[in-house]
């Protein structure tokens, strides 16, 4: 059994990764950590009240759970277990000891970083996973309704 990382944006499209593992490590059962960065509560309030779990099924739509028990039900025989975690640290440092509670050697990771989520909490774990992890597998992938990336706007802020 090999465990390995991917990072998701929780879209459906990013779930091609998942693919990919199975062809890059055939006759293997794959233990699967989908990992997803998410900026953790700035209010004492909020970090009370902040739960892993609540965080993701939010971030879960029913066409991605669909989506993911499809994969499932197709590679039965391929896979242990597919997780899913939240890295909330702030720095590489945070990310090595993530990385290595999770017991993770192994990733698959888009070749060209083009994960994007709507979600202002979320952030992408690619260049995290690419210099932290043993072996990194590249893969093509593409999203099909590219996101553009956040532009901030300080247009209609002032009344001049």
């Amino acid at each position: 059994m090999r465990k390995i990382v991917i990072p998701t944006d929780f879209t459906v499209e990013s779930l091609q990764l998942i693919e990919y593992a199975f062809l890059n490590f055939p006759d293997t059962k794959l233990d699967i950590v989908l990992v997803g960065g998410f900026k953790f509560p700035n209010t004492r309030w909020k970090i009370a009240h902040f739960r892993e779990g609540k965080q993701i099924k939010n971030l879960l739509s029913e066409e991605f759970n669909e989506a993911k028990r499809i994969i499932e039900l197709q590679h039965k025989e391929d896979i242990e277990n597919i997780n899913f975690e939240l890295f909330t640290g702030i720095n590489p440092f945070a990310f090595q000891h993530f990385i290595k509670q999770c017991q993770v050697s192994d990733a698959i990771i888009p070749k060209n970083n083009s994960l994007h989520s709507s979600s202002r909490k979320w952030f992408d774990t690619t260049k995290l996973i690419k210099k932290n992890v043993k072996n990194v597998i590249e893969v093509p992938f593409e999203l099909k309704d590219k996101v553009p990336p956040k532009k901030h706007s300080f247009i209609g802020l002032f009344n001049l």
